[in-house]
């Protein structure tokens, strides 16, 4: 019996040794660009742990270089993005899975038109957006994150949607709703956390996005991840520079993911039982 609980116990250490090092694992690389930011680069190159904290990174970012234009250009673009995306996509969503559409070649279309990569129509788009006057401007971010972003927002929602039993719509209009007062005050209330969901993960590839950002901005509309390529010039890389705009950017991220843990863990719980 002795030996018996000595076992257990020795399975839970095990078990929690490796869910430790898994956690480093990936907890890593947030932990080394931190680290890149508090550090001189003399230390980074070294690969020192063992050091003395500096905020010179930050001073340049937010000082020299003025962060906070990247910043609020990141955030006036990637919110209403996102808010654009999730509205379109739920009503197109809800008629491919409630309405018994015939909608399989759309579906096909959206799969493939996500697979696209950006780089294989990035100068018809940069044509279009010069002829259209809309170079250097927040407007065509907007526009191209929401053509690009909306395919899998679709896809995703149509899993979330799938979910709710039909009868539901059914009782709903036997009860004498229509179309759209089903979808706003039956469906939308059930699939908060799908909607949430595919909202966090919309919002993050709109946030990291740089392809487009780099080729249709210059110093208007430019967004976060963009700065960082300043800081690597004909002098150097300012690595301390580097590691806090990298902080700076990916801290928003992280914190909205862990506001949103409850409702996109039951988003995705939901879309995963159907496929």
């Amino acid at each position: 019996m002795r030996a018996r609980r000595l076992s257990r116990h020795q399975v839970k250490l095990v078990l929690t040794a490796m869910w430790c090092v898994l956690g480093f694992v990936y907890l890593f690389p947030y932990i080394w660009m931190v680290l890149t930011g508090i550090r001189r680069p003399i230390d980074t190159l070294a690969m020192r742990f063992i050091f003395t904290p500096t905020l010179d990174g930050f001073r340049t970012v937010f000082g020299e270089v003025g962060f906070q234009k990247y910043l609020l250009n990141s955030i006036t673009v990637a919110v209403p993005a996102t808010l654009l995306i999730v509205a379109v996509a739920s009503p197109a969503a809800y008629a491919l899975t409630q309405l018994r559409m015939r909608g399989r070649v759309f579906l096909t279309a959206i799969l493939i038109a996500r697979m696209v990569p950006g780089i294989a129509i990035l100068i018809p788009i940069y044509l279009a957006a010069s002829r259209a006057g809309m170079l250097d401007t927040r407007t065509v971010l907007i526009v191209i994150y929401t053509a690009f972003n909306l395919p899998f927002a679709i896809w995703l929602l149509r899993g979330f949607f799938r979910e709710v039993p039909s009868e539901v719509r059914e009782a709903a209009i036997i009860d004498g709703c229509n179309e759209f007062q089903v979808f706003v005050r039956m469906m939308l209330p059930l699939l908060a956390g799908g909607l949430v969901a595919t909202g966090v993960f919309v919002f993050i590839a709109c946030w990291n996005e740089f392809l487009f950002a780099l080729a249709l901005t210059q110093s208007n509309a430019a967004t976060a991840p963009l700065s960082v390529v300043g800081f690597r010039n004909e002098y150097g890389v300012q690595w301390g520079a580097i590691g806090a705009a990298a902080v700076m950017i990916s801290t928003p991220v992280v914190v909205f993911a862990i506001a949103m843990q409850r409702y996109l863990v039951r988003g995705l719980t939901m879309g995963s039982v159907k496929g």
